[in-house]
């Protein structure tokens, strides 16, 4: 009978935890809805949801269409002030920390410069979660139920350690350990970019079992999703795609090699490149930041637009058309400066189309990050929630 017993209390926790997530990824449903998707039964259904409304772990909030000629049921969602994450991106650009609530809404958000080196980073994790802590909005500190990092670099497979960071010039940041010695919370540390395709997965605009996340800013990444999984690689290591060879006479890369991906691609390789172009030509205007170089471009001046229209011609012929080829996502997710301009993404979806694939390319395949600079807060808040929720508190 023990054994029976055990049985039907683990059945209830995934039940119950299938329920949260479902909520969490869905935003709001009713229960006949969630009958509907879960396959459970109604009764088993409206029994859970009792126990976890009693909980506070969901709420009623008030009438919604059900499946049906004509009824209303009532909408449940996660509730917003039952817990948080603390959630910590350490981006390209800047280092930030928010505290997310249950519903992975951002409530208080904390960012500084970027610092580089293992001591340094470290102070800045520590001084977050204290910061955030201390913020007024937790009450206890027990309502808080997980620490998410989520950092550029290659993270051991155990999530607990940055192994190493080219850009943050981190080597063997055991995360996880220094931040449990202080804190008694879980931790998980994730790829940045693995994250944000894990949150387009789970609550993006355009979800899919089969996405692709391209990442263009100070650096270049790529999160996979495959078959409804991050695809992580052999060491965690797939994705790291910034200095493949692809420009035999191009410019040298910080690596040391000539014509890495990172050197046709990112900001600051483009504006070199247009800069460059100016001095040659003798131009009267030479572009002093990328933004300027964009605001040329969508204005139609030669210079701009011979740079850019080099860009996209490579962008389409030595890293998407090969993404889409290899892989074939069924939906690509674009971050960073490609989205500043409407006419570049036009520029690049004509050439994908006229591109010979093995099936012509829908351009609705091509799509915006959902959450734009905070793809990577939410990413790793999302990854966390979802643990939190899977474990059922």
């Amino acid at each position: 009978m023990k054994v029976i017993k055990g049985n039907l209390q683990l059945m209830k926790k995934i039940n119950c935890s299938l329920i949260l997530n479902m909520l969490l990824r869905e935003g709001s449903l009713s229960r006949a809805e969630i009958t509907q998707r879960s396959k459970l039964s109604a009764t088993t259904v409206s029994s859970l949801v009792d126990e976890l409304i009693h909980q506070g772990l969901i709420v009623e909030v008030g009438e919604k269409s059900s499946p049906g000629a004509g009824r209303r049921g009532i909408a449940l969602e996660v509730s917003r002030d039952k817990g948080y994450i603390i959630s910590i991106s350490l981006g390209n650009n800047r280092f930030s920390g928010a505290l997310v609530n249950f519903r992975n809404e951002i409530v208080c958000e904390y960012t500084q410069q970027v610092c580089k080196g293992n001591d340094q980073v470290l102070h800045f994790l520590k001084s977050t979660v204290y910061h955030l802590l201390e913020s007024g909005v937790v009450k206890d500190e027990q309502e808080v139920k997980g620490i998410a990092v989520a950092t550029p670099g290659i993270i051991d497979e155990n999530g607990e350690t940055i192994v190493m960071s080219t850009l943050l010039k981190i080597n063997n940041l055991e995360v996880k350990k220094m931040l449990r010695r202080e804190f008694d919370y879980p931790v998980i540390v994730v790829n940045d970019v693995k994250a944000a395709a894990f949150a387009e997965y789970y609550s993006g605009k355009r979800r899919s079992d089969n996405l692709a996340f391209l990442s263009l800013d100070d650096g270049i990444g790529m999160g996979l999703i495959i078959d409804g999984k991050v695809y992580n690689g052999y060491k965690g290591v797939a994705g790291e795609i910034g200095h493949i060879f692809v420009e035999p006479e191009g410019q040298l890369c910080n690596c040391g090699q000539i014509g890495c991906i990172e050197t046709i691609l990112t900001e600051s390789a483009i504006l070199l490149k247009a800069q460059n172009l100016a001095c040659r030509q003798n131009a009267e205007k030479i572009p002093q930041s990328f933004d300027e170089l964009l605001a040329m471009y969508d204005k139609g001046e030669a210079l701009a637009e011979e740079v850019l229209e080099r860009t996209c011609f490579l962008f389409v012929h030595t890293l998407l058309s090969v993404v889409i080829s290899f892989i074939s996502p069924e939906v690509v997710v674009l971050y960073g400066w490609i989205n500043q301009s409407e006419k570049f993404m036009n520029a690049l979806k004509t050439r994908l189309l006229q591109f010979p694939f093995a099936i012509p390319f829908d351009e609705s395949r091509l799509v915006q990050a959902t959450f734009g600079e905070k793809n990577f807060i939410i990413g790793a808040s999302t990854i966390m929630l979802h643990k939190v929720f899977e474990d059922y508190l």
